[in-house]
């Protein structure tokens, strides 16, 4: 090898040596990076396993609390006047985000902008302000089979009248089969009518005073777990209507568990998955660091064997330059 060739060997050398080095130093911050990552998996796992869930009793045990039980149904009005859904035990709690907004369903916002008009509510799904006396039509514009003067009267504290003529009503009212009869319905509706207004009434005349929205909907409807947890988060709140429609400043998430309407808890239900997710995410991270382990232990290889040819290069060139220069001086 000649004296040139050396040298460009010595170049070469270097620069393969550089990157040999550069490598290492990469690999060295990304293990680091992983370190933090780690540290901030644990921190996650055992926040998640420490994660609050709304739950409210119903059938012998609690539940994770959601819209429905909350707010009812939409048009399944039966699920309020036959008791055939678990609901609330107290109609003036209601759900609203953090601004006050009360939160409303796609089916209650439509029977509001079909009563109010689409200018009701805005591009972002919220709605503002109206007024109380338009209640009993949004009522009827969503639950089949009631119209908006029922809904008045019963409101008001009247009973709505409901007479019918019949045949074959023996069982009710002792005529002989296969005479007609007028059958006074007025209380069984007036009791139907009552059970919806108590109900309904607070989260429209609530959203009449505060402003509604829908802005949360597609996120509720994706994640059954998005009611719990918003609640948890401060997002939703559980507000207590008065007479006026405005809210108790009193109540909060703590006054709702101290009174039994519902319960905060860990969610026991998901720890297994929970742990299943950490369990996986821990074996990426171990074995991304293996990889990175393995590599800087081959460039660690590759620098050592660099480093022993370099020395060797320096020396035969050491050789090579002295001996010309002797050659000349003699």
């Amino acid at each position: 090898m000649g004296l040139a060739c050396a040298q460009i060997r010595l170049l070469t050398l270097t620069a393969r040596k550089a990157d040999c080095e550069y490598g290492i130093s990469i690999n060295s911050m990304e293990k680091m990076a992983l370190t933090r990552e780690q540290s901030e998996l644990s921190k996650e796992y055992q926040s998640k396993l420490q994660a609050k869930q709304i739950s409210y009793y119903a059938n012998g045990q609690y539940n994770k609390i959601n819209y429905n039980y909350l707010m009812g149904y939409g048009a399944n009005y039966t699920a309020i006047t036959s008791g055939n859904h678990a609901l609330k035990s107290e109609n003036s709690m209601i759900l609203t985000d953090f601004k006050g907004q009360v939160i409303m369903s796609d089916t209650y916002a439509n029977a509001i902008t079909s009563v109010l008009g689409s200018s009701a509510m805005n591009n972002k799904g919220q709605g503002g302000t109206f007024s109380v006396e338009k209640i009993p039509e949004i009522l009827a514009a969503f639950i089949p089979g009631f119209t908006a003067e029922q809904f008045q009267t019963v409101i008001n504290g009247d009973k709505v009248s409901s007479e019918y003529t019949a045949n074959d009503v023996q069982t009710t009212t002792g005529n002989a089969t296969g005479e007609q009869t007028i059958v006074n319905n007025s209380d069984t509706l007036t009791n139907a009518i009552q059970s919806i207004v108590d109900f309904y009434y607070p989260i429209f005349q609530a959203a009449a005073a505060n402003g509604w929205t829908t802005e949360y909907n597609k996120d509720m409807a994706a994640n059954d777990d998005y009611v719990s947890d918003a609640i948890v988060s401060g997002t939703f709140q559980l507000e207590s209507v008065d007479d006026e429609g405005n809210y108790d400043p009193a109540t909060s998430l703590t006054y709702y568990i101290t009174a039994g309407l519902v319960q905060e808890n860990n969610d026991s239900s998901v720890r297994e998955e929970i742990t299943a997710w950490y369990e996986a995410e821990k074996a990426r991270i171990s074995e991304k660091e293996d990889w990175l382990d393995i590599e800087n232990q081959d460039l660690s290889t590759e620098l050592e064997a660099i480093n022993t040819e370099i020395q060797s290069v320096k020396s035969y060139i050491e050789d090579a330059s002295g001996s010309v220069f002797d050659w000349g001086s003699g």
